[in-house]
Protein backbone atom coordinates (compact mmCIF):
# COMPACT_ATOMS: atom_id res chain seq x y z
CA UNK A 1 0.00 0.00 0.00
CA UNK A 2 1.58 3.40 -1.16
CA UNK A 3 -0.01 6.71 1.02
CA UNK A 4 0.59 10.51 -0.56
CA UNK A 5 0.03 13.47 1.67
CA UNK A 6 -1.78 16.39 -0.55
CA UNK A 7 -4.69 18.77 -1.52
CA UNK A 8 -7.29 17.39 -3.60
CA UNK A 9 -9.19 20.05 -6.08
CA UNK A 10 -12.44 18.56 -6.96
CA UNK A 11 -13.32 18.66 -10.77
CA UNK A 12 -16.39 21.01 -9.53
CA UNK A 13 -14.43 23.22 -7.42
CA UNK A 14 -11.20 25.52 -7.36
CA UNK A 15 -11.41 25.06 -2.90
CA UNK A 16 -8.59 23.45 -2.02
CA UNK A 17 -8.91 20.30 0.22
CA UNK A 18 -6.24 18.79 2.70
CA UNK A 19 -6.60 15.25 1.70
CA UNK A 20 -4.52 11.53 1.67
CA UNK A 21 -3.85 9.86 -1.14
CA UNK A 22 -3.95 5.99 -1.18
CA UNK A 23 -3.05 2.72 -3.29
CA UNK A 24 -3.65 -0.48 -2.82
CA UNK A 25 -4.13 -3.68 -5.26
CA UNK A 26 -3.68 -0.81 -8.00
CA UNK A 27 -6.71 0.96 -7.15
CA UNK A 28 -6.39 4.26 -6.17
CA UNK A 29 -9.20 6.48 -3.20
CA UNK A 30 -8.72 9.91 -2.15
CA UNK A 31 -9.67 10.38 1.20
CA UNK A 32 -10.51 13.56 4.02
CA UNK A 33 -10.89 11.85 7.09
CA UNK A 34 -13.39 9.75 6.79
CA UNK A 35 -14.81 11.26 3.72
CA UNK A 36 -14.33 9.60 0.67
CA UNK A 37 -13.22 11.89 -2.22
CA UNK A 38 -12.89 9.96 -5.01
CA UNK A 39 -12.30 6.21 -5.93
CA UNK A 40 -11.82 3.39 -5.75
CA UNK A 41 -10.24 3.84 -9.37
CA UNK A 42 -7.60 1.82 -11.55
CA UNK A 43 -4.53 3.76 -10.96
CA UNK A 44 -3.48 2.90 -14.43
CA UNK A 45 -6.63 5.63 -15.91
CA UNK A 46 -4.89 8.62 -13.18
CA UNK A 47 -2.29 10.72 -15.48
CA UNK A 48 0.88 11.76 -13.45
CA UNK A 49 2.76 14.61 -14.11
CA UNK A 50 6.45 14.60 -15.25
CA UNK A 51 8.62 15.86 -12.21
CA UNK A 52 10.37 18.72 -12.47
CA UNK A 53 13.24 18.74 -9.71
CA UNK A 54 11.24 19.46 -6.23
CA UNK A 55 7.74 21.27 -7.77
CA UNK A 56 4.89 19.60 -6.72
CA UNK A 57 3.31 16.65 -8.28
CA UNK A 58 -0.32 16.40 -9.77
CA UNK A 59 -2.76 12.92 -10.11
CA UNK A 60 -5.16 14.08 -12.54
CA UNK A 61 -8.16 11.81 -12.69
CA UNK A 62 -10.32 11.62 -15.61
CA UNK A 63 -13.52 14.03 -14.27
CA UNK A 64 -10.75 17.13 -14.51
CA UNK A 65 -10.44 16.15 -10.37
CA UNK A 66 -6.53 16.61 -9.15
CA UNK A 67 -4.28 15.51 -6.27
CA UNK A 68 -1.59 17.79 -5.84
CA UNK A 69 1.74 16.59 -3.55
CA UNK A 70 4.89 17.68 -2.85
CA UNK A 71 6.01 13.98 -2.19
CA UNK A 72 8.00 13.52 -4.77
CA UNK A 73 10.12 10.40 -3.84
CA UNK A 74 6.70 8.47 -3.18
CA UNK A 75 5.56 9.44 -6.28
CA UNK A 76 8.41 7.91 -7.83
CA UNK A 77 8.18 4.87 -5.27
CA UNK A 78 4.40 4.27 -7.01
CA UNK A 79 4.88 4.94 -10.32
CA UNK A 80 7.47 2.11 -9.66
CA UNK A 81 5.70 -0.11 -8.47
CA UNK A 82 3.03 -0.22 -11.54
CA UNK A 83 5.96 -0.55 -13.73
CA UNK A 84 6.02 2.71 -15.17
CA UNK A 85 9.71 4.00 -16.02
CA UNK A 86 10.88 7.04 -17.39
CA UNK A 87 13.52 7.38 -19.83
CA UNK A 88 16.12 10.57 -20.06
CA UNK A 89 13.78 13.34 -20.43
CA UNK A 90 12.32 12.42 -16.98
CA UNK A 91 15.91 11.86 -15.65
CA UNK A 92 16.86 15.39 -16.93
CA UNK A 93 13.89 16.95 -15.59
CA UNK A 94 14.21 15.77 -12.16
CA UNK A 95 17.56 17.48 -11.47
CA UNK A 96 17.75 20.82 -10.71
CA UNK A 97 21.49 21.32 -11.98
CA UNK A 98 20.09 19.99 -15.62
CA UNK A 99 17.32 22.60 -15.51
CA UNK A 100 19.51 25.48 -15.16
CA UNK A 101 21.94 23.92 -17.39
CA UNK A 102 19.03 23.92 -20.00
CA UNK A 103 18.17 26.99 -18.83
CA UNK A 104 21.14 28.62 -19.55
CA UNK A 105 21.52 27.13 -23.02
CA UNK A 106 18.31 27.99 -24.22
CA UNK A 107 18.72 32.15 -22.78
CA UNK A 108 22.16 31.66 -24.52
CA UNK A 109 20.26 30.29 -28.28
CA UNK A 110 17.86 33.31 -27.68
CA UNK A 111 20.12 35.56 -27.51
CA UNK A 112 22.70 34.46 -30.41
CA UNK A 113 19.54 34.45 -32.32
CA UNK A 114 17.86 37.69 -31.53
CA UNK A 115 21.69 39.06 -32.21
CA UNK A 116 23.09 37.39 -34.95
CA UNK A 117 20.52 35.36 -36.43
CA UNK A 118 17.84 37.45 -37.21
CA UNK A 119 20.05 39.86 -38.88
CA UNK A 120 21.75 37.54 -41.00
CA UNK A 121 18.56 36.11 -41.74
CA UNK A 122 16.97 39.61 -42.73
CA UNK A 123 19.65 40.10 -44.76
CA UNK A 124 19.80 37.38 -46.71
CA UNK A 125 16.25 37.77 -47.75
CA UNK A 126 16.32 41.61 -48.41
CA UNK A 127 18.90 40.26 -51.51
CA UNK A 128 16.94 38.27 -52.50
CA UNK A 129 13.32 39.23 -52.54
CA UNK A 130 12.83 40.52 -56.12
CA UNK A 131 12.51 44.59 -57.01
CA UNK A 132 8.79 44.23 -56.87
CA UNK A 133 8.49 43.74 -53.08
CA UNK A 134 10.49 46.64 -52.35
CA UNK A 135 8.27 49.05 -54.87
CA UNK A 136 5.21 47.56 -53.31
CA UNK A 137 6.42 48.30 -50.04
CA UNK A 138 7.58 51.66 -50.21
CA UNK A 139 4.57 52.55 -52.47
CA UNK A 140 2.24 51.38 -49.07
CA UNK A 141 4.54 53.15 -46.76
CA UNK A 142 4.82 56.97 -49.26
CA UNK A 143 1.15 56.61 -49.18
CA UNK A 144 0.33 56.22 -45.50
CA UNK A 145 3.11 58.85 -44.68
CA UNK A 146 1.23 61.42 -47.57
CA UNK A 147 -2.18 60.25 -45.60
CA UNK A 148 -0.84 61.30 -41.99
CA UNK A 149 2.24 63.53 -41.64
CA UNK A 150 3.01 64.38 -44.72
CA UNK A 151 1.58 67.54 -47.26
CA UNK A 152 2.47 69.03 -50.88
CA UNK A 153 6.18 70.27 -50.61
CA UNK A 154 5.89 74.49 -49.86
CA UNK A 155 9.51 75.02 -51.77
CA UNK A 156 9.38 77.05 -54.74
CA UNK A 157 9.47 75.43 -57.81
CA UNK A 158 13.04 76.93 -58.72
CA UNK A 159 13.93 75.97 -55.89
CA UNK A 160 13.33 71.96 -56.25
CA UNK A 161 14.29 72.42 -59.65
CA UNK A 162 17.70 73.54 -58.61
CA UNK A 163 18.21 71.00 -55.58
CA UNK A 164 17.21 68.06 -58.23
CA UNK A 165 20.09 69.32 -60.72
CA UNK A 166 22.27 69.66 -57.61
CA UNK A 167 21.56 66.11 -56.62
CA UNK A 168 21.44 64.51 -60.01
CA UNK A 169 24.79 63.16 -60.34
CA UNK A 170 25.22 62.04 -56.92
CA UNK A 171 22.24 59.79 -57.65
CA UNK A 172 23.58 58.75 -61.04
CA UNK A 173 26.78 57.44 -59.62
CA UNK A 174 24.77 55.15 -57.31
CA UNK A 175 23.39 53.39 -60.16
CA UNK A 176 20.11 52.89 -58.81
CA UNK A 177 16.92 53.91 -59.43
CA UNK A 178 16.09 57.18 -57.56
CA UNK A 179 13.65 58.86 -56.77
CA UNK A 180 13.44 62.50 -55.21
CA UNK A 181 10.74 63.80 -53.49
CA UNK A 182 9.85 67.11 -51.42
CA UNK A 183 7.32 66.89 -48.61
CA UNK A 184 6.18 69.68 -46.02
CA UNK A 185 6.39 67.29 -42.50
CA UNK A 186 3.97 67.87 -39.85
CA UNK A 187 5.58 68.77 -36.69
CA UNK A 188 6.19 65.38 -34.94
CA UNK A 189 8.31 64.62 -37.91
CA UNK A 190 9.76 67.89 -38.45
CA UNK A 191 13.36 68.33 -39.78
CA UNK A 192 14.08 64.59 -41.97
CA UNK A 193 14.76 62.55 -44.53
CA UNK A 194 14.42 59.11 -44.79
CA UNK A 195 14.65 56.40 -47.66
CA UNK A 196 11.87 53.91 -48.59
CA UNK A 197 12.67 50.14 -50.09
CA UNK A 198 11.37 51.09 -53.16
CA UNK A 199 14.67 53.90 -53.83
CA UNK A 200 12.53 56.78 -53.07
CA UNK A 201 13.83 59.44 -50.55
CA UNK A 202 11.99 62.20 -49.03
CA UNK A 203 13.56 65.26 -47.72
CA UNK A 204 10.89 67.73 -45.71
CA UNK A 205 10.71 71.25 -46.32
CA UNK A 206 12.01 71.90 -42.88
CA UNK A 207 15.33 70.19 -43.39
CA UNK A 208 15.88 71.92 -46.29
CA UNK A 209 15.26 75.55 -44.32
CA UNK A 210 17.68 74.65 -42.30
CA UNK A 211 20.91 73.59 -44.41
CA UNK A 212 23.39 76.20 -44.68
CA UNK A 213 25.41 74.69 -47.82
CA UNK A 214 24.62 72.06 -50.71
CA UNK A 215 27.20 69.88 -49.44
CA UNK A 216 24.86 69.53 -45.95
CA UNK A 217 22.26 68.51 -48.13
CA UNK A 218 24.40 66.03 -50.32
CA UNK A 219 25.65 64.80 -47.35
CA UNK A 220 22.21 63.82 -46.11
CA UNK A 221 21.39 62.66 -49.83
CA UNK A 222 23.99 59.88 -49.88
CA UNK A 223 23.37 58.74 -46.48
CA UNK A 224 19.91 58.06 -47.55
CA UNK A 225 21.44 56.09 -50.65
CA UNK A 226 23.44 54.10 -48.44
CA UNK A 227 20.25 53.30 -46.41
CA UNK A 228 18.65 51.99 -50.11
CA UNK A 229 21.96 49.91 -51.72
CA UNK A 230 21.99 48.05 -48.46
CA UNK A 231 18.00 47.61 -48.25
CA UNK A 232 18.40 48.90 -44.74
CA UNK A 233 14.58 49.47 -44.70
CA UNK A 234 13.04 46.04 -46.05
CA UNK A 235 16.04 44.11 -43.55
CA UNK A 236 14.44 46.50 -40.77
CA UNK A 237 10.54 45.13 -41.85
CA UNK A 238 11.28 41.72 -41.94
CA UNK A 239 13.38 41.82 -38.58
CA UNK A 240 10.74 43.52 -36.86
CA UNK A 241 8.34 40.80 -38.17
CA UNK A 242 10.95 38.04 -37.17
CA UNK A 243 11.22 39.18 -33.40
CA UNK A 244 7.51 40.05 -33.25
CA UNK A 245 7.05 35.97 -34.23
CA UNK A 246 9.91 35.65 -31.59
CA UNK A 247 7.69 37.69 -28.97
CA UNK A 248 4.58 35.55 -29.81
CA UNK A 249 5.79 32.53 -29.99
CA UNK A 250 7.42 33.27 -26.23
CA UNK A 251 4.51 34.74 -24.24
CA UNK A 252 1.98 33.06 -26.32
CA UNK A 253 -0.12 36.25 -26.65
CA UNK A 254 1.69 39.55 -27.99
CA UNK A 255 -1.60 41.30 -26.48
CA UNK A 256 -0.98 40.49 -23.06
CA UNK A 257 -0.10 42.83 -20.60
CA UNK A 258 3.09 40.39 -19.57
CA UNK A 259 3.88 40.22 -23.60
CA UNK A 260 4.12 43.97 -23.42
CA UNK A 261 7.01 43.88 -20.13
CA UNK A 262 8.73 40.80 -22.41
CA UNK A 263 8.52 43.39 -25.49
CA UNK A 264 10.74 46.00 -24.24
CA UNK A 265 14.10 44.30 -24.67
CA UNK A 266 13.17 43.09 -27.93
CA UNK A 267 12.22 47.35 -28.75
CA UNK A 268 15.63 48.24 -27.04
CA UNK A 269 17.08 45.54 -29.77
CA UNK A 270 15.15 47.06 -32.79
CA UNK A 271 16.90 50.94 -31.69
CA UNK A 272 20.32 48.33 -31.65
CA UNK A 273 19.71 47.42 -34.92
CA UNK A 274 18.84 51.08 -36.56
CA UNK A 275 21.96 52.39 -34.94
CA UNK A 276 23.86 49.78 -36.91
CA UNK A 277 22.35 50.60 -39.74
CA UNK A 278 22.90 54.20 -39.37
CA UNK A 279 26.49 53.59 -38.94
CA UNK A 280 26.72 51.35 -42.00
CA UNK A 281 25.15 53.89 -43.96
CA UNK A 282 27.49 56.82 -42.59
CA UNK A 283 30.45 54.88 -43.87
CA UNK A 284 28.58 54.66 -47.37
CA UNK A 285 27.71 58.28 -47.38
CA UNK A 286 31.67 59.01 -46.42
CA UNK A 287 32.63 56.85 -49.43
CA UNK A 288 30.62 58.33 -52.21
CA UNK A 289 31.26 61.67 -51.23
CA UNK A 290 34.62 61.34 -51.51
CA UNK A 291 34.28 60.08 -54.90
CA UNK A 292 32.63 63.13 -55.52
CA UNK A 293 34.78 65.37 -53.86
CA UNK A 294 32.87 66.41 -51.37
CA UNK A 295 34.22 66.17 -47.76
CA UNK A 296 31.72 64.37 -45.30
CA UNK A 297 32.27 66.60 -42.22
CA UNK A 298 29.36 68.60 -44.31
CA UNK A 299 27.19 65.94 -43.18
CA UNK A 300 28.17 66.10 -39.74
CA UNK A 301 27.93 69.55 -39.97
CA UNK A 302 24.20 69.53 -40.80
CA UNK A 303 23.76 66.56 -37.23
CA UNK A 304 25.50 69.23 -35.23
CA UNK A 305 23.29 71.83 -36.49
CA UNK A 306 20.33 69.80 -36.02
CA UNK A 307 21.36 68.94 -32.32
CA UNK A 308 22.07 72.48 -31.45
CA UNK A 309 18.77 73.78 -32.92
CA UNK A 310 17.03 70.76 -30.55
CA UNK A 311 18.72 72.17 -27.38
CA UNK A 312 18.60 75.81 -28.04
CA UNK A 313 14.50 75.52 -28.60
CA UNK A 314 12.46 75.50 -25.12
CA UNK A 315 9.60 72.73 -25.44
CA UNK A 316 7.28 75.94 -25.55
CA UNK A 317 8.51 77.29 -28.51
CA UNK A 318 8.77 73.62 -30.42
CA UNK A 319 5.19 73.25 -29.53
CA UNK A 320 3.79 76.10 -30.98
CA UNK A 321 5.94 76.76 -33.79
CA UNK A 322 5.63 73.29 -36.48
CA UNK A 323 8.70 74.18 -38.34
CA UNK A 324 10.69 74.22 -35.13
CA UNK A 325 11.01 70.53 -34.50
CA UNK A 326 14.40 69.63 -34.77
CA UNK A 327 14.13 66.44 -33.12
CA UNK A 328 12.88 63.83 -34.90
CA UNK A 329 16.02 63.29 -37.27
CA UNK A 330 18.43 62.30 -34.30
CA UNK A 331 15.84 60.45 -32.14
CA UNK A 332 16.25 57.05 -34.10
CA UNK A 333 20.13 57.71 -34.37
CA UNK A 334 22.97 57.51 -32.94
CA UNK A 335 24.85 60.33 -30.68
CA UNK A 336 26.21 62.88 -33.37
CA UNK A 337 29.10 62.76 -31.28
CA UNK A 338 29.58 58.99 -32.03
CA UNK A 339 29.03 59.05 -35.56
CA UNK A 340 31.31 62.58 -36.16
CA UNK A 341 34.37 60.77 -36.11
CA UNK A 342 33.58 58.08 -38.28
CA UNK A 343 31.96 61.04 -41.01
CA UNK A 344 35.79 62.88 -40.22
CA UNK A 345 38.18 60.10 -40.79
CA UNK A 346 39.25 60.12 -37.69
Amino acid sequence: MHELAGIWFGGASSRPVAATLVVADGCLRVTAGDVLLAGPLPLGEVVVSSRLGNTPRMLRLADGATFETADNAGVDRLLAGQGRHYGLIHRLESSLRYVLIGLVATIAFAWGGVRYGIPALAEASAFALPEAASRQIGAGVLELLDDEVLFPSELTVEEQTRLRRRFAPLMASSGLAIQLEFRKAARELGANAFALPSGTVIFTDQLVKLAERDEELLGVLAHEIGHIERRHGLRQVLQGSALGLLAMTVTGDVSSVSSLIAGIPLILTQLGYSRSFEHEADRFAADMLASHGIDAAHLGNMLLRLETAMRNCPEAERCADPDSDWTSYLSTHPPTAERLPRLNGR
